[in-house]
């Protein structure tokens, strides 16, 4: 079983970005003392949902404020970025950290962002997806690139930079249905969901078997990696005061609820998500309350779904910064020792 945080960097009527960022960093670091396996940042653009536009900028000041703890995004989403600069970002940032660097990969869940760049139809980024994968990859295997797509072409470029993990470092995919789980388990991608618990089992235990068939075929974009991880998101409030603590969260929630709708409801469309803090429906529970509360809880939700790893978001909506920083240190002192696979 590991842990870790995944963050939006939400936008904050109270705080300046710039103290949302301090924010981050201090929470990053918390992790990092507490013995965390790693912090995910979104990347979303135009929206209060996160303040993230550039994911590289907050991970490279993490990195230095960390020691032991992975950082990465999720996603990095690739069609929004020229290939050639992204190969040498996540070069960067992996020499940087020393080799700590988690790189999810994605195309962009939401249309109305991908506009900002052009991209008006889903093929497009699909596309552009899969094209500057491809050309990361290339750049990867050689110190030369040479690669000819249908949107990018590079001719004997030279590469002077190298990720410190070889061939390059862990990559990760959200899934959220079958379609996403076959690629994903084929190539042994590290997954993260977003789904109801109840079709949290099924689709990890799909996962597990399409990887247990696939995991020695050729060419698998992980294949460096021995053990891949099967990870669910999941808000969390831990206070000393069980209702205090409930409180707090529902309020959060819905906060955040009105972040991810943000972008459709201004586009006058109907919410995608079924979102509710306390509902078997939804596909993004809240769990609040005291340590032992709460460790009971996480318990029924590992053992529901066959979770590896659990992605604590602590610091979301308005809660303000020293509630999830409670949070955070009751998980990792009273929460995180009673868990078990």
């Amino acid at each position: 079983m590991h842990f870790g945080i995944f963050d939006w960097v939400e936008a904050s009527d109270s705080l300046s970005p710039a103290q949302v960022y301090e924010h981050k960093l201090q929470l990053a670091a918390a992790a990092d003392r507490a013995g965390l396996h790693a912090i995910f940042l979104a990347e979303h653009q135009g929206t209060p949902l996160s303040i993230d536009a550039s994911p590289s900028v907050l991970l490279s000041a993490i990195f230095q404020r960390t020691q032991r703890l992975r950082a990465g995004a999720l996603t990095w989403c690739l069609p929004w970025y020229d290939p050639y600069r992204f190969y040498n970002e996540i070069c960067m940032l992996d020499q940087l950290s020393g080799g700590r660097l988690e790189v999810g990969v994605g195309r962009g869940v939401s249309p109305i962002e991908s506009a900002i760049f052009g991209l008006t139809r889903i093929e497009q980024s699909r596309e552009r997806y899969r094209e500057t994968l491809d050309v990361f990859f290339a750049a990867c295997r050689s110190p030369l690139l040479d690669f000819t797509g249908r949107h990018h072409e590079y001719r004997g470029v030279e590469l002077h930079n190298r990720p410190v993990q070889r061939p390059y470092p862990p990559l990760w995919f959200p899934s959220s249905n079958r379609d996403s789980i076959a690629f994903t388990a084929r190539h042994g991608y590290h997954t993260a969901l977003m789904a109801k618990t109840a079709d949290s089992r099924a689709l990890f235990s799909e996962y597990r078997e399409l990887w247990e068939r696939h995991k020695d075929d050729a060419g698998r974009h992980n294949g460096h990696v021995a053990q891949p991880f099967l990870a669910k998101t999941q808000h969390l409030v831990i206070a000393d005061n069980g209702a205090e603590a409930e409180r707090l969260g529902v309020q959060a929630y819905e906060w955040w609820r009105a972040h991810i709708n943000h972008l459709t409801r201004r586009e006058g469309r109907p919410a995608t998500l079924t979102l509710d803090p306390f509902s078997d429906d939804s596909v993004q529970r809240l769990i609040a309350g005291t340590p032992q509360t709460v460790a009971e809880r996480l318990q029924e939700v590992i053992d529901a779904t066959g979770l590896t790893y659990l992605l604590c978001i602590v610091s979301f909506g308005n809660l303000a910064p020293q509630t999830a920083m409670r949070s955070l240190e009751l998980f990792a002192a009273e929460v995180m020792p009673q868990l078990r696979p």
